[in-house]
This record gives C-alpha cells, sequence and structure tokens, in this order.
C-alpha cells in the first residue's frame, strides 16, 4: 500500500456537481485539484468531492464478479463450463483461473480502489468544514460531511467483509504506511464515525434521482446495524450486547417511516430490482442511461434468450451459464409449497428444456436485451432485509420470540407463503436464516451471512463448507492483495492464505 497523500493525489476520478439531479450526479470527469489551494471554496467543490468518493467505490464495485461473489462463493450452484467460478465455490481463492475471465481475482490483485475511495472521504471530512463562504450554510456542510463518513464507513464494512483485519486511516494527512488492525476495532470506529453521521443526514432527498443513492439516516442505521450483527458473530463473550444494539439501528430504520414492502406481483417487482424503489434503503448507482451498463452482475450469467442475448450458442441460445441446483431450490421452495418468489423468479427452475435452461428472473428487466446493456443498482441494504436482520436480532436474543415470528411472518406475507406456526430456539434461527437466503438471493448477502453465523461450517447450509480450523485461520477472507504486502513491508498475509 502506497502512502496515503499519494493514495489521495491518484483520486483523479471525479463525479459532476450533482446539484440538479442523477446525470450530473453520475457524470465522471478527470480532475487532481482536490489538494490544491484554489479547491474547497464553495457549495460546488464540497458536492464534487463527496462525488468523487462514490465514484471511486462505484468504480470498484462496477467489477460484476465482486458483487456476485457472495451468493456464488457457497456453491449450490451449477456453474458448467465457468471454472473461474468452480475455483471460486471450491476455496481455491489463489488459482489463476480466477483471473482467466470475468474480473473474478479483482479482490485478490487490488484493494486500491476502496482505499481511494477512503482517501477522497477523509479528505472531505477534513476539508470542508474549512469551507468559508456565507453562501454555504453549517447545515449543508454537516450534510456533505455525513455522507463522507458514511462512504468511508461502507468501504470498511467492505473490507472487514472480505478481507478481516485491514488496515484503517482517517487521517488524510497521515503519510505512514498502516498495519493491519483487528476487524472488530476498524468496525468500532466506523460506527463510532457512523453515529456522527447518522446526526446529520436526511431521511431523504428532494430530487427523487437520489433515493438510495445517496446517504441518509436510514442507509447509516442499516449499516449499523449489519456491523453490529457481524460483531456478535466473532465477539462471542458480548454477543447479546451486539444484538440489542443490532435490533436497535433496524427499528431505527423502521421508524423513519421512509421505506416499505413493495407487493411481488409481475408489473412492480422487475422494477423494484432496478433500484431507487421506496424498499431500498443503501445502493450504488448503475444507470443504464448514463453509461453505467456494467452493473448486470448475476444477470448476465443465468439469462438466456429471449430475455438476454446470450454470449455464447449454447443450446441455441436457449442456456444459461449458470444454473440453480435442483437440491438448492428444493431447500429453499419444498415442492408443494406456495410462494410468490418461486413463481416469479425463476424460468424452468428444473430445467426440462435442456441441462441449463433455467433462469433467475429477479434481474430480468433489461434495458436492451439485444446488446446486453443491463440496467440495476448493486442493492445492498433493502427493508426486507432489514426486518430480517431484526428478526435474527429479536430470536437470538431469546424472550422476544413473538416479535420475530411477527417480522419473519411479515416477509412470508408479502410473499404469499404459509406463514412461520413454529416454536423459537434453534427452530426459528434456522427458518429466519433460511428466510433471507431465500429473499436477498441474487443480493451478494449470502457468504456473509453464513461467515457470521457460522453456518459456513455447516455441510447443510454451505457445499463450500470450511472446517473449525480453517475457519480460525479465516478460509473465509480473500488473500491480501500481493501487490499491497510487496508496497507495505507491515502487511502480513491472513494465515489460512500464506503458502
Amino acid at each position: 500500500m502506497k502512502q496515503w497523500f499519494n493514495i489521495i493525489l491518484a483520486c483523479i476520478v471525479l463525479a459532476g456537481t450533482g446539484l440538479s439531479g442523477c446525470k450530473k450526479f453520475l457524470e465522471v470527469e478527470p480532475s487532481d485539484r482536490f489538494t490544491g489551494a484554489d479547491f474547497w471554496k464553495d457549495e460546488k467543490d464540497a458536492e464534487m468531492g463527496v462525488n468523487a468518493a462514490y465514484s471511486l467505490l462505484r468504480t470498484r464495485m462496477g467489477n460484476a464478479a465482486i458483487y456476485v461473489s457472495g451468493d456464488f462463493r457457497p456453491g449450490n450452484w451449477n456453474f458448467w463450463a465457468k471454472r473461474n467460478f468452480i475455483m471460486l465455490s471450491t476455496n481455491q481463492m489463489q488459482s489463476a483461473d480466477l483471473n482467466a475471465q470475468d474480473g473474478l481475482g479483482a479482490l485478490r490483485s487490488s484493494w486500491a480502489d476502496f482505499y481511494k475511495s477512503i482517501a477522497m472521504a477523509n479528505l472531505c471530512v477534513a476539508k470542508i468544514p474549512e469551507i468559508n463562504n456565507q453562501n454555504v450554510s453549517s447545515e449543508q456542510k454537516a450534510r456533505f460531511i455525513g455522507e463522507a463518513r458514511f462512504i468511508r464507513s461502507f468501504n470498511y464494512y467492505l473490507l472487514v467483509t472480505y478481507y478481516g483485519d485491514v488496515p484503517l486511516q482517517f487521517d488524510p494527512y497521515d503519510t505512514r504506511l498502516k498495519a493491519r488492525s483487528n476487524m472488530l476495532n476498524v468496525l468500532d470506529t466506523c460506527i463510532l464515525d457512523l453515529q456522527l453521521a447518522v446526526k446529520d443526514l436526511p431521511e431523504a432527498y428532494g430530487d427523487p434521482t437520489f433515493r438510495a443513492v445517496r446517504a441518509t439516516k436510514g442507509a447509516a442505521h442499516a449499516l449499523m446495524a449489519h456491523m453490529y450483527a457481524w460483531k456478535a458473530g466473532f465477539d462471542k463473550a458480548r454477543a447479546n450486547e451486539w444484538w440489542k444494539k443490532c435490533a436497535e439501528e433496524c427499528q431505527a430504520v423502521t421508524d423513519l417511516r421512509q421505506y416499505r414492502l413493495m407487493p411481488y406481483v409481475p408489473e412492480v417487482f422487475k422494477e423494484m430490482f432496478k433500484g431507487r424503489s421506496e424498499e431500498g434503503i443503501w445502493e450504488l448507482s448503475m444507470d443504464a442511461n448514463y453509461g453505467n451498463s456494467y452493473g448486470g452482475y448475476m444477470a448476465q450469467w443465468v439469462l438466456h434468450q429471449p430475455i438476454l442475448a446470450t454470449s455464447t450458442t449454447l443450446y441455441g441460445g436457449l442456456g444459461s451459464e449458470i444454473t440453480i441446483k435442483k437440491e438448492f431450490i428444493d431447500k429453499l421452495y419444498p415442492p408443494g409449497k406456495s410462494d410468490a418468489r418461486f413463481s416469479l423468479w425463476f424460468d424452468d427452475p428444473y430445467s426440462l428444456l435442456n441441462p441449463q435452461s433455467s433462469m433467475f428472473l429477479k434481474y430480468s428487466a433489461i434495458a436492451d436485451p439485444a446488446t446486453r446493456s443491463f440496467d440495476f443498482n448493486i442493492l445492498y441494504f433493502r427493508y426486507a432485509g432489514v426486518l430480517l436482520l431484526q428478526a435474527e436480532a429479536l430470536a437470538e436474543l431469546g424472550g422476544r420470540d413473538a416479535e420475530a415470528i411477527s417480522l419473519l411472518n411479515e416477509i412470508r406475507h408479502r410473499a404469499e407463503a404459509e406463514e412461520y406456526t413454529g416454536g423459537g430456539g434453534k427452530d426459528l434461527k434456522d427458518a429466519i436464516f433460511l428466510e433471507r437466503t431465500r429473499e436477498l438471493m441474487g443480493e451478494g448477502q449470502r457468504w456473509t451471512d453464513l461467515v457470521r453465523t457460522g453456518r459456513v461450517m455447516d455441510i447443510n447450509e454451505c457445499e463450500n463448507y470450511l472446517t473449525q480450523d480453517q475457519f480460525d485461520r479465516r478460509a473465509w477472507t480473500w488473500p491480501i492483495p500481493v501487490e499491497s504486502i510487496r508496497t507495505n513491508p507491515l502487511l502480513v498475509q491472513t494465515a489460512y492464505w500464506v503458502q
């Protein structure tokens, strides 16, 4: 890792002013003005700095394979000729096949873009308070700083869930190289930062094109809830404390009254998963209308003609490159049980037409099927997921099973599935986890859920399961990028990945 000042100077990707709608928010132009004396003078400069931090994060996560790895790494899918994904699903994270196609080796190759986004956010937090302009109110400056705090905390959340312990840097002027910090300490620092941010972030924006793609109070609460859930999984001695805080943060999202569960009907669900719906809390904008057509992630592998022009001649264009395994779909949707998600999200789920004819339709609202132009945001926090996380927290706390069951059944009612009528304890916890698997399928959450709950060591939950020894040596992580270790002698490779 290079010195932090040099990383800041490398932040030359700049989103536009963002003052009058989505197009400007998504525009990107080169600039090296952030550290110049003539910058940080007015509201436009503050907005440009914050947008640059968003843009750098979006550039990293625009790699479709990074997002989808959370769903494919556990296995449970047929990867057919996709040898790169076979390596992922068997935890062969240092295989050369990961770099063969689809950019799947990106997380192993570099984490620089995450740290560039963090460095830009750090600079915003340091410089925006210094803006001395009577046309920029203290409230405006506070909102921009709140956004910057959220962006850097979200970057760190991704880094922790991908790599475990990572270097922590909040000072834009500290040029010292950093060793890896304990991941729980990293999250503690970020939670304190988010507690400051949530006071100044808006509940919503007047411009509807900013819905869910700019930081809000709801996004900050949701992020803290997920951080607390991760802490509960790795800090067993204080797990009840963290689950209580997780439940409180989830409730804070509901109390804002900014979100609702959208109906699962054909005319609604496809638009919902394009992003910016009333259910969306935090997403990365990947709008095809403004040139960001690389947000197709799962769609490009699990769809085929006539919904999407295939990249191969597989079965005359009627075969998906990746299909769900029959055993897994039967686990999620037992035969004979009604569930609107099964009806809406799957076409030929058992591949009766040919061995690869199954399609997963969650992201099937393709902007241009012929050119494979996608139009979906990268969804991270959705209201349904927050309700299920709250149900999980309440079930873990004990004594609040009725509340947990009510939240679980709220999700099942929306899906027109039968109610959960069982008891508490392990049965309820398992039911909530299974519901998260159903509901959030294709949204990059599954591997993180498996790791933080320890279910990644259960062969019944995860084909790519780990032993306790492998888990303890952190086989669930990605290897620390070799390039980063070469440039920073303070970094030590994760134990499991030492060769």
